[in-house]
């Protein structure tokens, strides 16, 4: 069993991490010690009940998922049935283990939840330490998430931009924490590419001057919805200031990166915006690569959107198309050599 200035040293430990990833890498680490349980996730659904994201212990060995998994009919309604309570659901699988589900908390797009297999019945005891480090969860959940969020729109702002390029490549994070270390070396991901679009409001300052900064900054707000809608759990979305956005697509092909990128092109050309009528954005996309610097990747999708203006505005290019075409060349731009908006 856990002792008191144990249970108190793992507490401060989490509280001290800025990292949402991290910090539920941590509670489980934490909560393992107190529960062994065979297995141990943290679950999230999304608004329509659909998985979009699991973090799995087993063994000691970390797994991520995010996209195309399955839960089993048992977690199903496990989770149906302790959603929105604030009691643990138990029962037993045929293997003999015990199954037992949280709800963590309810956030704007999803529902958490912790979920363990054990091979014994938890004690009171170990539903009274549970509850401990769930409630601090919840609370630095909101802290990190605030201070990660562009305040206007709610999409992920610049800073975390520079912290999801980091995890995409897997590079140390700025800290020692021996979580981060086993999450580098236990974690497993599944193989897919990224594309980094930059998204730019054509004519915005024209609606900023006809109309006002309230109608525009309602225009930034219903796009930022737009783009929740249309694009995946898996996807990253940024607002970097003003008018400007950058999204990063993960998926297999070029070809399904176009596809993300004009759906949502066409969405926004489709979607009346209140007094303002019709806008558009356009779109300059690029494949991202772990041996290029972030710098050239924004300098190329820069690049790109600029020659999508250039054409009449309202498209998405691709740096790579333009580069056979022969309008763009290759520069290698080193870290800070550039300050983009």
């Amino acid at each position: 069993m856990t002792n008191a200035p144990r249970l108190l040293d793992k507490l401060v430990s989490l509280t001290g991490i800025q990292d949402i990833e991290l910090m539920e890498f941590s509670l489980l680490k934490t909560l393992t010690e107190f529960i062994n349980p065979q297995e141990l996730s943290i679950l999230k659904l999304d608004k329509r009940g659909k998985p979009c994201y699991q973090l799995h212990l087993r063994q000691e060995k970390y797994e991520i998922l995010s996209e195309n998994f399955s839960l089993s009919d048992e977690i199903f309604t496990a989770l149906d049935i302790v959603q929105g309570t604030k009691q643990s659901f138990r029962t037993r699988l045929d293997s003999g283990s015990m199954l037992v589900a949280w709800h963590v908390m309810q956030t704007k797009s999803q529902n958490v939840f912790l979920v363990a297999v054990t091979s014994r019945e938890l004690t009171k005891l170990n539903s009274h330490m549970i509850r401990g480090p769930l409630q601090i969860y919840r609370n630095f959940y909101d802290v990190l998430i605030e201070a990660q969020r562009d305040q206007l729109t709610g999409l992920a702002n610049r800073k975390t931009f520079d912290e999801v390029i980091q995890k995409i490549y897997n590079e140390p994070p700025p800290c020692t924490d021996p979580v981060a270390v086993e999450r580098r070396t236990l974690v497993t991901r599944d193989n897919a590419s990224y594309w980094l679009g930059m998204v730019d409001v054509d004519n915005f300052k024209r609606i900023n001057d006809t109309w006002g900064h309230l109608y525009g900054d309602e225009v930034l707000l219903l796009l930022a919805q737009l783009m929740q809608h249309h694009f995946r759990e898996s996807d990253f979305l940024f607002r970097f200031g003003g008018e400007e956005f950058v999204i990063i697509v993960r998926t297999d092909t070029e070809q399904h990166a176009r596809r993300a990128c004009e759906r949502f092109r066409e969405a926004v050309e489709n979607h009346s915006f209140p007094q303002v009528g019709q806008i558009t954005v356009s779109t300059g996309v690029v494949r991202m690569e772990p041996t290029i610097f972030t710098a050239t990747l924004l300098d190329r999708a820069d690049q790109a959107l600029y020659h999508a203006k250039k054409k009449g505005r309202n498209r998405v290019e691709f740096f790579d198309d333009l580069l056979r075409e022969g309008l763009v060349s290759i520069t290698e731009i080193a870290a800070g050599e550039i300050e983009l908006f």
